[in-house]
């Protein structure tokens, strides 16, 4: 781990690997040990990123805990590291901020992936309600134990996946839970659904079966975009990275490594051949 002093806020990060940035955005409650099965795959591949956003994981806690400050946080963090174009993949609340990102920089990234995530997290069904009251009261009552508890059973219903449901709840014990609650305030009136048209670039949209809302949403987000691509995976839920991070990362690098033609020697026959199309 590293840290970076931003605005006086201490954040920490991860680097690994070389080539092409690319920067990995976690969710809420959640840190850069989400990205567990990712960073060795990525880093392969590309000089990989991954910061605990404020107040989450070993970044400090501190200040203004909304999408638009930990994107300009990420924003800081790469203009320190004199970075100025990078691919995102988000997850979750990492996938508004990355989003939060590209809409207020779209020059500086390459290529976008967007998982589990959505353009607007206004409460404004009563699905996106029930989830949001759900999770600020239990964290507000119960604290983040039973929180993280409840929503690893939620995450990771397969009685195979005991030890993913462990790893998940310790996790979320660390959280701090004026943070989070902070973080779920921010959430509810966040939206750039109205500024989708400035991404140009070649963006991913991934969802799952089962996630916390309807593929029907993720379809429409992908084709609002001017670039757009969707990849829906059946039968797996809302933490897709942990729960199949074989079929994630492959699709993810595809996406991020596209296959370019090899030219044709320029014989005679090829040449004829070109001038016929």
């Amino acid at each position: 781990m590293r840290h970076a002093v931003l605005a006086g806020v201490r954040l920490h990060y991860l680097e690994a690997g070389s080539g092409a940035p690319l920067v990995l955005l976690h969710g809420i409650g959640a840190s850069f040990d989400d990205w567990e099965f990712q960073i060795p795959a990525f880093a392969k591949h590309f000089r990989v990123i991954a910061p605990d956003l404020r107040g989450f994981g070993k970044s400090e806690r501190a200040g203004d805990y909304s999408v638009e400050q930990f994107a300009a946080d990420v924003w800081a963090l790469l203009d320190q590291l004199g970075i100025e174009r990078v691919s995102l993949v988000g997850h979750s609340m990492g996938g508004a901020v990355a989003l939060q990102m590209a809409v207020d920089q779209p020059e500086r990234i390459a290529r976008l992936v967007l998982a589990n995530t959505l353009p607007s997290f206004r409460a404004n069904t009563l699905a996106k309600r029930m989830l949001f009251a759900t999770r600020y009261a239990t964290m507000g009552l119960l604290g983040p134990r039973r929180l993280a508890s409840a929503i690893s059973r939620k995450l990771f219903p397969g009685a195979d996946q005991a030890a993913l449901r462990a790893r998940v709840t310790q996790r979320g014990e660390d959280n701090d839970r004026g943070v989070y609650l902070e973080t779920i305030r921010g959430l509810v009136g966040w939206a750039v659904d109205d500024r989708l048209q400035v991404l140009t670039m070649p963006t991913l949209v991934i969802a799952a079966e089962f996630d916390y809302f309807p593929c029907g949403d993720a379809m429409a987000f992908a084709a609002a975009l001017p670039n757009g691509k969707l990849k829906i995976f059946p039968g797996v839920h809302h933490a897709l990275p942990l729960e199949a991070p074989k079929v994630f990362n492959a699709a993810v690098l595809s996406f991020l490594r596209p296959r370019t033609r090899r030219a044709q020697p320029a014989t005679k026959k090829n040449i004829e051949r070109r001038v016929r199309r």
